[in-house]
């Protein structure tokens, strides 16, 4: 290399910049690039000056240094970035990369401060996360150097907070003599001088625009000038440190996804196995349903047809025998009870078809619940004497409390249904008690027998459609299954519940609570429209429409939420209804006029009960002009036709969900 006469050069070079400060920010640059451009130009003024005295030149002592400390810097630089791109591991990635850098400037501790870790801590038997600053990595040059290693001292190191905005911006902070700086607070002397601290240099680690933390360098055994080029790779460690840190929060947020993946899958997975047991516990149900049929529909058909061939070949003229009129008589009976048996069992089928489905309405009156018991009793009787089992009838009510606002047809029906239960499960000679009485304003109805009892396990299935606990093969029992669970259908419709006590060997009890109903006294303008009242309930929406497509189909959407639907047409009489069926979401069909719509919305808004009531448009279409003008009604939300079923079942489950609140 041909250089110019001059001896001294090197020195110039390195010492270019001014490094008499005792604290400075420095501001990050491109200090190579510069100190490059600096070189070639007095590489060139050195060659114009002495053009006269050139020759071979070797480089001096200082100048070997400075190659040397480059040469050594990028040896370390390539090692960081080799292990960044070849470990996971970011403990040991950012380890290394203090040692390298400790033992590389000579220091005699570098660490590394971290923000914001999370620490869990337990506070009166409950778990809390707070976030601290906190020395998390460290490298000393000896074991003599005292260990500052998981190191808090908030209170000092609070007072840096006015420094966080440049060091996000990439500035470093350099103090070259502690002892000569007036910049620090008391507290922060203090913990320098029990640090031993006699020069330091802080460098931001900065991840995604966000500050991670500081590397912060310690020189003390005495006081250090720090040079540019020390400070400048104290940077460049730390943007290869922010690189690191970088990757392993973009792996762990790929291992989070993925996890999270790996959680859906399983549940989707989880969901399919429990509706493939749903699809094959629905086949089973429909095959055991089906046996039940079969088995209870063949009894009396083949009673029907024996019976009426056999009549048919008597009164035939080519008969040899005639058959006597008593004889015919009772042939015909038999007959005639096996036709009504039939259709019993096709008419609980549809029944409970039709209160499954949201069709079936309630006729609510007073009634007497004295006559009701009486009445069952009797109609049960012949049947209990067949067996020769005792009925008890204990009526425990003062004559003004015998008088109950219910359906009288349907709670004949449930008493009925839980004593036939009774008396078909209870041994000759047994006994079956039907007990009334009020508590607390309610109605109790209760029905005990000393039958053959119900195992623990199998009481949760008494009560769900075609289903019996006896294998439809094997049974001894007759019935279609539908008599418990139709009855909880319609101690749900009055707003009650049932429950059953029972074990193997020591009958059973089922007791049925109704609530009271505050009476209702209608206008007599609209009297003959209350033939359709439907008590309240929990969850009862109100659906309006005259459209009956719509209507069968928000029913079942409707009834997969276990929620209770009331259907009408008439937006007259459904006025008159909220005050006793309370519901918590009416439905309002956009096709009944506008002022029908209003006037619901006023009724609504008049309610004195604590249930608020949701009101929702039903409709095909419904332009922006359209919903301002409904939402001043008080129109809470609105169903197109046109939606997903599963989004108006969920919408609709939303505003059932909404807890009650006062309209007062």
């Amino acid at each position: 290399m041909q250089l110019g006469y001059q001896n001294q050069w090197g020195i110039a070079i390195i010492e270019y910049l001014p490094t008499n400060l005792n604290a400075k920010l420095i501001e990050p640059d491109n200090y190579w690039g510069d100190f490059m451009v600096k070189l070639v130009k007095l590489l060139i003024n050195d060659d114009q000056q002495h053009n006269k005295h050139q020759y071979n030149f070797h480089l001096n002592p200082p100048m070997d240094k400075l190659l040397h400390y480059q040469v050594e810097q990028e040896r370390i630089f390539d090692r960081l970035k080799i292990q960044i791109s070849q470990s996971l591991n970011l403990s040991e990635i950012i380890q290394t990369a203090i040692n390298y850098s400790c033992s590389f400037l000579g220091l005699d501790r570098l660490l590394i401060y971290q923000l914001d870790v999370p620490l869990e801590s337990k506070s009166n038997k409950e778990r809390e996360t707070r976030l601290i600053d906190i020395i998390t990595y460290e490298a000393k040059r000896n074991e003599q150097i005292s260990s500052t290693l998981y190191f808090q001292a908030e209170t000092c190191l609070q007072e840096y907070s006015q420094c966080k905005n440049k060091y996000r911006q990439g500035f470093s902070l350099v103090i070259n003599d502690v002892e000569k700086d007036s910049n620090f607070s008391p507290c922060l002397q203090s913990l320098m001088v029990e640090l031993q601290v006699k020069a330091k240099v802080v460098t931001p680690i900065n991840v995604r625009g966000k500050l991670w933390g500081l590397m912060i360098a310690h020189q003390c055994s005495e006081a250090r000038q720090w040079h540019h080029q020390d400070v400048e790779f104290l940077r460049q460690i730390g943007e290869n440190i922010a690189i690191a840190i970088h990757h392993h929060q973009s792996y762990q947020q790929l291992q989070q996804q993925k996890r999270l993946l790996e959680k859906q899958v399983q549940v989707q997975a989880q969901q399919i196995k429990d509706a493939l047991i749903a699809a094959e516990a629905a086949s089973m149900s429909k095959h055991e349903f089906l046996g039940n049929m079969s088995h209870e529909l063949r009894t009396p058909l083949t009673c029907v047809i024996g019976l009426s061939s056999t009549l048919l070949q008597w009164s035939s003229t080519k008969a040899r025998t005639s058959l006597s009129p008593e004889k015919q008589q009772e042939y015909l009976h038999l007959i005639q009870q096996s036709g009504k048996h039939l259709l019993s069992l096709i008419n609980n089928i549809l029944e409970f078809s039709d209160v499954e489905s949201g069709k079936h309405l309630l006729n609510i009156k007073q009634v007497s619940l004295i006559e009701i018991a009486s009445q069952s009793i009797q109609t049960i009787q012949d049947l209990a004497k067949a067996k020769q089992i005792t009925l008890n009838l204990e009526i425990q009510l003062e004559f003004e409390q015998s008088y109950f606002l219910a359906d009288e047809a349907r709670l004949k029906e449930v008493i009925f249904n839980l004593l036939s239960n009774g008396i078909k499960f209870t041994p000759e000679a047994g006994k079956v008690t039907l007990r009334i009485w009020r508590e607390k304003h309610q109605l109790v109805i209760q029905v005990e027998d000393t039958g053959i009892g119900i195992a623990e396990a199998q009481i949760p299935l008494l009560f769900e459609k075609f289903k019996q606990l006896e294998n439809f093969r094997k049974r001894t029992h007759g019935g279609t299954g539908l008599g418990l669970a139709l009855s909880k259908k319609l101690i749900e419709l009055h707003g009650g519940t049932i429950e059953v006590e029972s074990g193997l060997g020591k009958g059973a009890t089922f007791t049925v609570y109704l609530p009271e109903k505050t009476p209702f006294k209608p206008n007599v303008e609209h009297k003959s429209a209350i033939a359709d009242i439907v008590p309240s309930i929990p969850k009862t929406v109100m659906l309006i429409t005259e459209d009956e497509e719509s209507a069968t189909f928000i029913c079942q959407l409707i009834n997969t939420i276990e929620c209770q639907v009331v259907w009408l047409m008439d937006t007259t009489m459904a006025i008159n209804q909220i005050e006793l069926l309370k519901p918590n979401t009416i439905i309002v069909d956009y096709d009944c006029t506008e002022t029908a719509i209003e006037n619901v919305a006023k009724a609504t808004g008049y309610q004195s009960s604590l249930r608020k009531t949701n009101l929702i448009l039903l409709c095909d279409r419904l332009e922006l002009c359209q919903w301002q003008r409904f939402t001043k009604y008080g129109i809470d939300d609105y169903l197109l036709k046109s939606d997903n079923p599963s989004e108006m079942v969920d919408k609709i489950n939303r505003f059932i969900q909404d807890k009650p609140i006062s309209n007062d």
